[in-house]
């Protein structure tokens, strides 16, 4: 039986959290496979160059400016090779927020536990695409967020070195932005729907066993 009345705030972030846990591991898991991702090693060691000109610059070694000249390169080489482990947060996280859910009657595993379940507020059924609208603005942010993922997996092909590091930071506060706007009217709005649920039409209600 469904009950509509109010979800607590507090059952959604666990809900969400458990998920993010969830995708974490099986990211994690796939990504490990060197076929899955294959530039593994360039990646790290791409990555304790970037590290250590940050901390040559966190000891006063370096200016800011040096330390930005210097991991440019770096930022961009650490995109580049990140690209495997991008695409299979966004294939995971499709197939979960999306595929799963909608054959799991509304619910993500951590919606489950939690006896949440999404809905359409038309009262037809959670389409494919309701699905896919409904997670591109909230589920934006956590692990690598795969729209901006996908986005500054893109600028890699028309962005070099600095421009890029540029680039894809006003795309991580742009998203952010759009996350922060929907997070704030689940908590604000009396009937708890952000922007993500608005645009798709859906809600989030408490399940009955």
């Amino acid at each position: 039986m469904e009950n509509n009345n109010e979800v607590k705030l507090s059952k959604r972030v666990l809900a969400y959290l458990l998920d993010v846990i969830l995708i974490y591991v099986i990211v994690s898991l796939l990504t490990s496979i060197r076929f899955i991702n294959p530039y593994y090693e360039k990646y790290i060691k791409s990555y304790e160059k970037y590290a250590d000109v940050v901390e040559q610059y966190t000891k006063g070694d370096i200016d800011t400016d040096e330390m930005i000249s210097l991991n440019s390169t770096n930022f961009y080489k650490i995109s580049k090779y990140s690209v495997s482990y991008n695409i299979a947060i966004i294939v995971v996280v499709l197939a979960y927020f999306i595929l799963f859910q909608k054959f799991n009657n509304g619910q993500t595993m951590g919606k489950q536990i939690m006896k949440l379940k999404v809905v359409s507020v038309d009262k037809d059924k959670v389409s494919i695409w309701q699905y896919l609208v409904r997670l591109l603005p909230m589920y934006l942010i956590y692990i690598g967020s795969i729209l901006p993922l996908a986005i500054n997996s893109m600028l890699l092909l028309f962005i070099k070195n600095k421009d890029y590091m540029m680039a894809t930071g006003v795309v991580s506060y742009l998203f952010l932005f759009i996350f922060i706007v929907s997070a704030v009217m689940v908590m604000v709005r009396k009937d708890k729907r952000g922007l993500h649920e608005i645009i798709s039409k859906t809600k989030v209600i408490n399940v009955e066993k």
